[in-house]
């Protein structure tokens, strides 16, 4: 069930954060995007450790922190790139 909730999580995340960023629900490059959404989900949860809303073991605010930082720092470098 972790498994679940963090790619639950991260999806979420990364559907939000590609709306903010490039007002459309997959911009290019969205399985880049996806996977460091992913990537910062299972980063903030490891992290940030155990407070707050737990869900199956699961650190749901952490994760959702961790997927928006690394996510918005994906978007920085790719528009740096281009």
């Amino acid at each position: 069930m972790f498994w679940f909730v963090w790619a639950v999580v991260g999806v979420v995340v990364w559907w939000a954060m590609s709306l903010i960023c490039t007002g459309k629900a997959a911009g290019s490059g969205w399985w880049a995007s996806l996977i460091a959404a992913l990537l910062g989900s299972w980063l903030g949860d490891l992290v940030l450790g155990d407070w707050l809303w737990m869900w199956a073991g699961f650190n749901v605010i952490a994760g959702a922190i961790g997927a928006v930082v690394l996510t918005w720092l994906w978007n920085l470098v790719v528009m740096q790139l281009k």
